[in-house]
């Protein structure tokens, strides 16, 4: 699955494990489910964002934390 920063949403689906988000930036971000919550990834891999504990966690970070990445 892949979306826009200014797209993502929880009902949407796109709190999904590989879910890739394209910031305004052009960077792309992975979401990765981990047994201690949600991480977003760059492309490089680096974890770029703390355990992200619920989806509307998620969403806040990327709504927040990647629009000016």
């Amino acid at each position: 699955m892949r979306t826009t920063v200014d797209q993502f949403h929880i009902m949407r689906g796109h709190v999904a494990d590989g879910c890739v988000i394209v910031a305004p930036s052009g960077k792309e971000f992975t979401l990765k489910n981990t047994l201690k919550g949600w991480q977003v990834h760059d492309l490089d891999g680096n974890q770029i964002s703390g355990y992200l504990p619920s989806a509307d966690d998620v969403t806040y970070f990327v709504v927040n934390g990647l629009y000016s990445s």
